[in-house]
């Protein structure tokens, strides 16, 4: 046991952080889980094609943020394959594919690391970025860009397996024949490696065409690095692509996008006509320098943000200095190093990979630099921690102990710098449940009040337990009306927004509302009596009580009818279970 214990442990210790990883991202999952206002129009959708046939699944996906543009549907696709799994709608089961694409994306992390650096040096990125807190905070909710880390990091995978030779092993020459002419075995040897390149190349195409549809700039980026990849490439790529392979990477990449094509010919090119749209909408109104600037100070701060979890509560120019100035240029300046000085071509492509992914993103962020959230970087997530392994080897290589001890020291910084970033944020949400809360560490969305699934699960236990009428009228802000009418009807509760309410309708009222705020949302409040108050944590439910003539202040909410082409409409038929 001593001697397995002392040979293996170096892959016990990963293991460790990858369980804690794990325990990161799945603790309290379904109570802390964001449940918004995209989360439930999201679930609504998959609802439908659940309970009435996938002929309900629709042909595009959500909007890309700011523009009428849609994405590709397949965020869709895989929320529904869950819901078919699992039988269940519930707003946890919707985000299982963020939640199980997060985790996946460490292990990939590491044999895509592995393409260039050692096992052992693999072993220490993919253990930072294990515990990243950005990475935890996007797996652990459902949304379109989530699951951008993994899918990216496939396809670069898959990118350098099609340009590299498969590892001739004993074990494969084992199986040709001593005797065997030596043009057999180059025949053997060559089919092998056809096979294992078409697979990487459907996988490529696959990861290519998902990642492509999960976020409006991977359809921007993802292209362009590509094309810089194979034109540098172009003298040795005849030994690894033909135009068959080519063939199958596009075909495998229009089979993803067969319903973005399809949704063209109905709607007569609608969705085109607002990519074109978004294309001219992006840039601000701001200079060409001012968004330079702005972008270089927002790299530089989420990236002192993955590596550390730091917060910066004002401009964030400190961090964004120390990230430019010791973490991206002279990682940027060692990979160029690498890269002029590295013979062996698998090794020297992953460092063009890197170099390629940085700038690319980079320039594609200018014009939106002013629009930049942290989601931005979930397409770049692993890259970061790339860049400090050239600089973490360059350093240790170093014969002096001090350059070692300067390493450990930086490397150590990371790893409980993300811990104990997630254990405040954790924190936060946990005293949510209790009290009033202002939360600092929630950087997914601009308002941070702090409600989770929990709070709205609590409420619904609550007026279940409370109103005993057909009907339940409910006002809230528009950042939880949809959310609080999504979780009543999974209580069996006949949940509407209290403007349908005419006056003559029996039912019950209630108002949801910050407890810090100490009111709620409602026009015309005052046609309303307050009976009641019931507290859970960061949440607030009153119920109220209308007043003779208060169902004439009342218009009626206006359902949007939705312009979305269903798989349904394609068949003419409805394809219910």
């Amino acid at each position: 046991m001593k001697d397995f214990l002392k040979k293996n442990y170096k892959e016990i210790i990963f293991f460790f952080v990858l369980g804690l990883a794990v325990f990161l991202r799945v603790w309290h999952f379904s109570d802390w889980l964001f449940f918004k206002m995209d989360q439930a129009r999201d679930a609504m959708l998959i609802r439908d094609a659940f309970e009435k046939g996938p002929g309900w699944l629709p042909l595009l996906g959500p909007k890309a943020g700011g523009t009428e543009l849609n994405v590709g549907p397949v965020f869709y696709y895989f929320q529904y394959l869950a819901a078919a799994i699992f039988q269940s709608t519930h707003p946890a089961v919707m985000a299982f594919p963020d939640l199980l694409f997060g985790i996946l994306s460490i292990p990939l992390f590491y044999i895509f690391a592995k393409k260039y650096f050692s096992r052992d040096w693999s072993l220490v990125l993919a253990g930072l970025y294990s515990v990243c807190f950005l990475g935890v905070q996007y797996s652990r909710f459902a949304w379109n860009p989530n699951s951008l880390s993994f899918f990216n990091l496939l396809y670069f995978y898959s990118l350098l397996n099609v340009f590299d030779s498969p590892r001739t092993t004993e074990s494969r020459q084992g199986l040709l024949n001593k005797n065997t002419a030596a043009s057999s075995e180059e025949s053997v040897v060559r089919g092998k490696k056809i096979k294992y390149r078409l697979r990487w190349v459907i996988l490529a195409g696959a990861s290519f065409a998902v990642s492509t549809q999960l976020h409006f700039l991977s359809f921007l980026t993802l292209p362009v690095i590509t094309a810089i990849f194979l034109w540098k490439n172009r003298k040795d790529a005849g030994k690894f692509l033909d135009w068959k392979k080519a063939v199958i990477f596009v075909f495998v990449v229009l089979l993803f996008y067969l319903p973005v094509f399809l949704n063209e010919v109905i709607s007569k090119g609608e969705n085109t006509r607002e990519f074109i749209s978004a294309l001219k909408e992006k840039p601000s109104a701001h200079s060409f320098w001012q968004n330079v600037k702005r972008d270089i100070r927002y790299f530089g701060q989420n990236w002192f943000l993955i590596l550390t979890s730091w917060i910066s509560r004002k401009t964030g120019i400190k961090g964004a200095i120390v990230s430019w100035l010791g973490a991206i240029l002279p990682a940027l300046f060692f990979g160029f190093k690498f890269y002029r000085r590295e013979e062996n071509s698998g090794r020297k492509n992953f460092i063009l990979v890197s170099l390629l992914w940085f700038p690319v993103y980079f320039l594609a962020y200018i014009p939106i630099a002013y629009q930049i959230r942290p989601r931005f970087f979930l397409p770049l997530l692993a890259l970061p921690f790339i860049f400090v392994g050239y600089l973490a080897v360059f350093f240790w290589e170093k014969r002096r102990i001090f350059w070692k001890i300067c390493v450990v020291l930086a490397l150590s910084i990371m790893f409980f710098g993300n811990l104990t970033g997630t254990y405040f944020w954790f924190k936060e949400i946990r005293s949510s449940q209790k009290r009033v809360v202002y939360p600092k560490r929630t950087i997914i969305l601009k308002a941070q009040d702090g409600i989770v699934l929990w709070h709205l699960e609590k409420a619904s236990e609550y007026i279940k337990r409370d109103c005993d009428k057909p009907l339940i009228f409910i006002s809230a802000s528009s950042e939880y009306k949809s959310p609080a009418k999504y979780v009543l009807a999974l209580a069996n509760l006949n949940a509407v927004s209290i403007k349908n309410y005419d006056g003559g309708q029996d039912g019950c009222f209630y108002a949801f509302g910050l407890t810090r705020s100490k009111n709620f949302s409602l026009k015309n409040k005052e046609k309303f009596d307050i009976l009641s108050q019931n507290k859970f944590g960061a949440l607030t439910v009153y119920k109220i009580n209308p007043k003779e003539d208060a169902g004439a202040f009342f218009a009626g909410e206006k359902e949007e009818k939705s312009k979305r082409i269903f798989w349904k409409d394609i068949f003419g038929i409805s394809l219910e279970k």
